[in-house]
């Protein structure tokens, strides 16, 4: 099982949403926690270890850490303006 490990603009969006929207997205992470290259995750074309889920979620797996890095969490309009570097 990987930890997880939110940036704190990924978190800033959480903390920003209902708490409806909060537990849907919280549900989403915890399943990268069991499952980090889940059949809904795709691997962004042009970077080297960044990942998304349908949800807007981009996220890089650190295996030697056994973590689960979530970098940025935004509306899939925006979730690729600036995407961070793993």
């Amino acid at each position: 099982m990987y930890k997880i490990k939110i940036a704190e603009n990924a978190a800033k969006f959480i903390r920003g949403r209902t708490q409806k929207v909060q537990r849907q997205l919280l549900a989403k992470i915890k399943k990268l926690s069991q499952e980090p290259y889940h059949q809904n995750s795709v691997k962004l074309q042009g970077t080297n270890d960044l990942y998304r889920i349908v949800s807007g979620i981009i996220y890089t797996v650190k295996h030697k850490e056994v973590t689960v890095l979530v970098l940025r969490i935004a509306h899939r309009k925006e979730v690729y303006q600036n995407l961070p570097e793993a």
